[in-house]
């Protein structure tokens, strides 16, 4: 596996900031665009009891709950879920730690954990043991952790200065003479898996996606991507050639071309013919995160 390292921390106040910018109902739209949302459908049916940890902003705890199943959001970012129960006091919300869950065993049907557990510095191995003491024998995790894509294998030696490689996850000595701090673990497929299989878990599925995040890594193409959205934004804010000034007379969205764009970069839709082919392509070798499906072992395949 290798280790990031950057110059924020990952403390409740770091993620509290973060989070600040953010917007729930924009955050809610996505998912229904989201390309984790298949899993969701084919192993959290409507009826079960979902907990999602680490919720952040809680718009899949608000978005699953409206579509039929009853969802816990926790997080140990306090003044996050406060500023939540403001505006949506409907979700059912929890401060709590990932590795040490305030939940009898067995309570759930499913866990969610997108982009959590590889920033314990120590390993994921204590939050997954939590994930498993908490499923019921016949539950389902869902676990999304950074992917190391083999774009980032060709990549890895000119990045040493924020990536290391690591035979396992261990904790810098205090005071220890480092430029930035412990940030993330990403990980191989099979490192995870192993991982899994340690801690009572076997994989039933994998899907790695985010794409698009996962070619931020490329030198150069961060300025471009966002000239391009620069580019994208002015013309469809730009008036529309013999039309009567006013809100009216912006360009008209263009339906169909808009909706195969949204279906292959936003929801990495491999169903779209041939187009599909090139997303599974891009994911396999690309891609930021990588989803876990996962069962309690001694049930997996039943």
């Amino acid at each position: 596996m290798h280790q990031f390292r950057r110059d924020s921390g990952g403390s409740p106040s770091f993620w509290e900031e973060n989070w600040a910018s953010g917007g729930l109902e924009e955050a809610i739209r996505f998912c229904a665009v989201d390309p984790l949302r298949p899993l969701f459908v084919r192993h959290v049916p409507p009826g079960s009891r979902m907990l999602e940890g680490g919720c952040g902003l809680g718009q899949y705890v608000a978005y699953y709950a409206a579509q039929g199943r009853t969802v816990v959001g926790l997080d140990f970012a306090r003044e996050t879920l406060r500023q939540l129960r403001q505006v949506r006091r409907d979700l059912v919300l929890c401060v709590g730690d990932v590795a040490r869950l305030p939940f009898r065993d067995g309570a759930f049907d499913a866990y969610y954990s997108g982009g959590v557990v590889e920033h314990f510095e120590g390993g994921p191995e204590a939050a997954l043991r939590e994930a498993r003491r908490v499923l019921r024998p016949r539950g389902v995790l869902l676990v999304s952790v950074p992917y190391f894509s083999p774009l980032r294998r060709v990549l890895a030696p000119l990045r040493q200065a924020v990536w290391h490689r690591v035979a396992e996850p261990h904790v810098e000595a205090a005071g220890a003479a480092t430029e930035r701090r412990f940030w993330q673990y990403a990980f191989t497929p099979g490192e995870f898996t192993r991982l899994l299989v340690k801690t009572g878990f076997r994989v039933v599925a994998r899907q790695a996606y985010s794409v698009l995040w996962g070619l931020h890594d490329l030198p150069g193409l961060p300025g471009l991507l966002a000239r391009l959205r620069d580019r994208y934004r002015r013309r469809s804010e730009a008036p529309v050639r013999g039309a009567t000034p006013g809100p009216t007379a912006s360009r008209p969205a263009a339906g169909p071309t808009l909706s195969l764009a949204k279906r292959l970069l936003v929801s990495e839709d491999v169903m779209v013919p041939m187009a599909g082919t090139v997303v599974r392509v891009l994911r396999a070798t690309c891609a930021n995160m990588m989803m876990y499906v996962a069962q309690p072992e001694e049930e997996a395949g039943g």
